[in-house]
């Protein structure tokens, strides 16, 4: 009896032994698993966000120029009674905006953007000039436009501030694949019509850096819709291109050519009429001199100020 007690303590031990490791296995799988579900690289996901809005640009050279034209204008027909100047140009101080990144979700609230876009803006005035003393009258009209294709890099930062809303912080840096054009065109009624225009194209790359707070909502675990601001420091220098002009007139005379590589310049311009110094800008091959020119540079155009946008954010 004692035998078979035995036995049985012998045969109840091993069998614990024997189950013992497989239960150890088991815990040692799921611990693992469960050390795979909290790993960060796990919860990676990938994203899309798509925005378009426009932009409030800052001042730059070429709204200068334009607002020394309208004061020159404005003087001279203050100072020649029989000088009539009818409207003004404008300035350039919006522009479209439209971007789309990929997003890489490292964590719920940390991801990174690699994006493009298309930023455009541009604005077409004209100035007419009449003497009440003479029949006839010329009209200015100046076309200028600016336009870049930026290839983005951001970091953003959400902070959920209720139920699928949150706001994120962003900022980074962009490469800005720039073109500048400058088209003006003139028509002359007087004994005849004289027409002459002049078209100029350069193209500019920059560096420049981007910073902003977005607003998400979301509408799903997969969807939001997002409004954000945004500011952007980015200038273009060492502009230069070639000029296209040309002209003809009611007298059958006509010509035409292109100067090559003609480059932007800003500076100081005293008018001859007025005495008095406005900022210009000049087309050249060679820097502006003369005693009527002063500090002057090359030209730069910028395209920095602050981007609303809106769009919406996609998450697979």
């Amino acid at each position: 009896m004692n035998q078979k007690k035995l036995w049985r303590s012998l045969i109840i031990v091993c069998f614990v032994f024997l189950i013992l490791p497989g239960q150890s296995g088991a815990e040692e799988i799921e611990l693992q698993l469960t050390q795979g579900q909290s790993n960060p690289c796990s919860q990676m996901s990938f994203g899309l966000r798509l925005m378009g809005g426009a932009s409030l640009l800052m001042q730059n050279d070429l709204n200068d120029h334009i607002q020394g034209l309208n004061d020159n204008y404005d003087d001279l027909s203050s100072s020649v009674p029989s000088l009539i100047v009818d409207s003004e140009y404008e300035p350039i101080k919006m522009g479209l905006d439209f971007s789309g990144e990929i997003l890489i979700n490292f964590m719920p609230h940390f991801s990174i953007g690699i994006g493009a876009g298309y930023i455009s803006a541009g604005k077409e005035s004209s100035i007419e000039i009449s003497y009440t003393s003479m029949i006839g009258s010329q009209e200015f009209t100046m076309s200028p436009q600016i336009s870049a294709i930026p290839i983005t890099l951001s970091l953003y930062y959400g902070i959920p501030v209720g139920n699928g809303m949150e706001v994120v912080l962003n900022g980074g840096a962009g490469y800005y694949l720039g073109t500048i054009n400058y088209e003006m065109a003139q028509i002359s009624t007087s004994m005849g019509t004289y027409e002459y225009t002049e078209d100029w194209n350069a193209q500019s790359n920059a560096l420049g850096f981007h910073g902003g707070l977005n607003l998400e909502f979301g509408f799903s675990s997969n969807m939001a819709f997002v409004v954000g601001a945004r500011g952007r420091l980015v200038k273009f220098t060492d502009l230069s291109g070639d000029l296209e002009w040309e002209y003809s007139d009611s007298w059958g005379w006509s010509d035409s050519g292109t100067e090559k590589d003609q480059t932007l310049w800003f500076g100081q311009f005293e008018s001859l009429y007025t005495g008095i110094e406005y900022p210009r800008l000049a087309i050249s091959d060679t820097k502006p001199a003369g005693f009527w020119w002063s500090d002057v540079r090359k030209a730069e155009i910028n395209l920095s100020g602050i981007v609303f946008q809106a769009g919406i954010k996609l998450t697979f």
